[in-house]
C-alpha cells in the first residue's frame, strides 16, 4: 500500500481535496476523517481503513496521488 499524507504535510490545497474526495460521506464521518489525517498517529493508514473502508481508503489515495503527480 502507498504511503498516507496529512493535508498539513501536503500544502495549501490538499484540504480541500481531500474534503472533496468524501464530499459524499455522512458529515460526522468526513469531521472523523479530517480529524484521523491531521493527527499525529503512526497507524494513520488502518484508523483511515476502518473509518471509511478498503474501497474509499483506495479512492481517497487515488486522489490524493493524481493530485501530487499534477504538482
Amino acid at each position: 500500500m502507498g504511503a498516507v499524507f496529512r493535508p498539513k504535510d501536503l500544502g495549501k490545497g490538499y484540504r480541500k481535496v481531500i474534503e472533496n474526495a468524501i464530499k459524499d460521506l455522512h458529515p460526522d464521518t468526513k469531521d472523523t476523517v479530517i480529524r484521523v489525517l491531521l493527527s499525529e498517529d503512526i497507524n494513520l493508514e488502518q484508523k483511515l481503513k476502518g473509518v471509511l473502508g478498503q474501497d474509499r481508503f483506495e479512492e481517497l489515495l487515488k486522489i490524493l496521488r493524481e493530485r501530487e503527480d499534477d504538482t
